[in-house]
This record gives C-alpha cells, structure tokens and sequence, in this order.
C-alpha cells in the first residue's frame, strides 16, 4: 500500500523531522511511502494531484498542516486523494483554532493528549470531523550506544544537565485588556489550572464558568470555550518560567537550549546558554548530557518527544508527572517524575540523582530500553493507520474500501 507524507514550514525543524520519521517506519512496515516538501513546491496544488494521480492511495499524513486546504475545484486533501487525511496536531489544538474550524469534515485527527481528544469533541462536537484520537509521540534520532558503567557514562557525557525549550515568558494574559465578566472568567479559570497539579484548561474554564453560574453546554458559550487556549498557553509559559527560576536559584549547573533567552538569566551564573538548535542538533546534544530536565507544563496527560528523544540518546529524564509517563515508564526506575504542587523537593530530587553517578547511569540506562522496545516511530504506524480506517469506514462516501493488496 501507499502512504503520502507532506511536510511544510517549522520551528527547528521538528515537525518535518516526524514526517521524515514516520515515513521510514512505514517503509519498514513494507508500504510506499512518498514524501513531498512543501517549502520546495513551486506549485504545491499541481505536484498533489500529479501524486494522487499515481495510484492508489491509504492514507494522507500531515503534523498540523492542510487541513484547511482546498484545490481550485474546492475538494480537500482527502478529496484529492481519495484517502483519508490523518492530520497529526503535536501542540493543544485548540491554540489552531482558525485553522481547525476549517478543518475538512472528513479528517482524521490525532493529538498527543487524551484530554485534547475531549476538547476538540467537547467544543466542536463528536460528529465534526470523521475521527479524533490519542496519538503519542515517537523518539527522534538515533539510539546512543549504551554506557558499560556509570564510569564510562559520567566520562562521556560532560553536560551535567540540559534543557531543550524556548523562552517563554509570561507576559500580560491575552485576555488583560477585557473588562467585567469576560476577565473573571479567565482569571478565574487561570487561578484554578494553576492551582492544580494538572488540570485540562478546558476543564479549568468550565469550573470557571460554573463558579459564576453559567452553564458550559449553553451554546452562546462554545466560542469563549474554543478559548481556553489562552488558559493553556499561560500555564505553560508561567510554569516553564518557575522551573528555571527554581532550578537556577539551587545553583542546577543547567545548559540552555532554545532560542529568545538574550539575557534573561545573567543572574544564574550556574545557566550556560546554548542558543536554538534544530532538534537534530538537540538530539545529538542530548547524547552528550547525563540528565535532560524536561517540563511538559499543561500537557498532563499526554506525550512530548523530548522526554523520549532524550532516553533515546541515552540521557536520564526527570520531567513534571504526567497519566503517560506514569503509565508507560516506572517511576524512579525508568523516569523521575516531579510534582508542581512541591517543587522545590522534586529538584532536591534531582540534585541528588545527579550527585549519584551509579543512580543517574541505571535510570539513563532503563529509559532507553523502554523507549527502544515501545516508543520509536515504528510503534506508531499502527495508531496512524488505524485512524484512517476509521475515517474511511465513517466516509465510505468518499473514500470507499481500501483494495486488497
């Protein structure tokens, strides 16, 4: 069987990399697998139908992208394929809302948190698009050859502890200008997201919205729903800002990858500043740390690569808790896991891992065996695949049966 991949524009390289990724595991899986850049399309429309014009087709995949795409005789990109359109969303996808209210009906969405599936069906509607499930991410890059013993693996790895991440800093919340309830409402909803260890911002808004008396089904409240982005962009921002504050004020001897720091962090003399990097280049650092500090902010119950990539290089992890991280990788065996609503003891945690070469070598070591036997790219072909069935079988109208091969 065929399966496109279309990849187009990204920050560091990241969502082109999982095309690239995806398109090598079903390769493996003995599909075809036809890539096409979108940045190097001259006419993007024309080489889309000369491809769905070579035969037939499974599945379209594409991160974030192209949903919202019609041809000049308006058909999407499902349409022109006569396929079904897996469209991959790696951040909350709500923060795309435009470009998901123009979505085509017939796609197939995967997203990496469990709870973004409940917030497209939530606010959208369980019939608004053909299929909505829970995708995880996969590790990016190669495996690092594993370390004989914590001797060899301190020796190697001469970056104490590293994090991958840009500057976000919380400015004035997007709502600040509003006035009367609208403010409330969100200050409201913010103040309880904050409050909890995690809490989907869905759910912190209609919390909100309860507290002062409205009712979250009123149909006359499903756009202000829609923007419970902004609580989850404010949580992120703030508590990525509170890791770095605290990490840097317990002296963490911390490299900074990522872009938009200038010199926001002059006062750390313990922070060393690497600049952005493409997340090849990240993963390739990450093979050269013995611990990656990772924060997943309001992603609580979902996936985020670098956790993954970074036990893939060989590096120990210690990330925020998440439902998939404590579900999938053993707590202090595998993974160290911290807690928001305490802190400053989950980084006397991690100080202490890191001043135990023996502990940090084991976890690193632990980690990466996990990852490889379950969390490549590999074992996502069959979530990808399974969600263009569904679609198909929803959209037979469309797309018809699969042939046979």
């Amino acid at each position: 069987m065929r399966a496109v991949f279309i990849k187009g524009q990204s920050d560091y390289d990241a969502t082109r990399v999982f095309v690239d990724e995806l398109a090598g595991a079903f390769e493996r899986e003995g599909y075809a697998s036809v890539v096409i850049d979108a940045l190097g399309e001259p006419d993007l429309q024309e080489t889309l139908r000369r491809e769905a014009a070579a035969g037939p087709t499974e599945l379209i995949y594409t991160v974030g992208m192209l949903g919202e795409l019609r041809d000049k005789d308006g058909r999407s990109l499902g349409q022109i394929f006569g396929a079904p359109h897996v469209l991959h969303h790696v951040d909350y996808p709500l923060s795309h809302l435009e470009r998901l209210e123009q979505t085509a009906s017939e796609t197939a969405l995967l997203v990496v948190d469990p709870t973004h599936v409940e917030a497209v069906n939530a606010t959208f509607g369980q019939d608004r698009f053909a299929d909505v499930a829970f995708g995880p991410h996969g590790a990016v890059g190669e495996a690092s050859k594993p370390e004989l013993d914590a001797e060899e693996f301190s020796d190697g790895r001469p970056i104490p502890i590293l994090f991958a991440g840009t500057y976000y800093g919380p400015g004035r919340p997007p709502w600040s200008h509003e006035q009367g309830l609208v403010r409330s409402l969100f200050d409201t909803a913010l103040e309880i997201a904050l409050g909890a260890e995690f809490i989907p911002a869905l759910d912190a808004m209609d919390h909100s919205l309860r507290a002062h008396g409205l009712d979250p089904s009123d149909p006359n409240l499903q756009r202000t729903r829609k923007f419970a982005t902004t609580i989850h962009e404010q949580v992120r921002q703030v508590r990525r800002l509170a890791l770095l504050e605290a990490a840097g004020a317990a002296g963490f001897p911390l490299h900074i990858v990522g872009g938009g720091y200038g010199d926001r962090f002059d006062h750390f003399p313990s922070f060393r500043l690497l600049g952005a990097a493409s997340l090849p280049n990240v993963s390739r650092l990450m093979r050269t740390a013995k611990l990656v500090l990772n924060v997943n902010a309001n992603f609580g119950a979902g996936s985020h690569e670098r956790p993954l990539t970074a036990m893939l290089a060989g590096a120990a992890v210690a990330s925020d808790h998440g439902a998939w991280w404590a579900e999938h990788f053993v707590e202090d065996g595998e993974i160290m896991l911290y807690r928001w609503k305490d802190l400053s003891a989950g980084l006397e945690r991690v100080a202490a891992l890191l001043e135990d070469p023996e502990a940090v070598w084991r976890l690193a070591g632990a980690g990466q065996q996990r990852v490889l036997k379950e969390h490549r790219f590999d074992q996502r072909v069959q979530t990808v695949v399974d969600a263009a069935r569904r679609a198909r079988t929803r959209r037979l109208d469309l797309f018809g049966p699969m042939e046979a091969t």
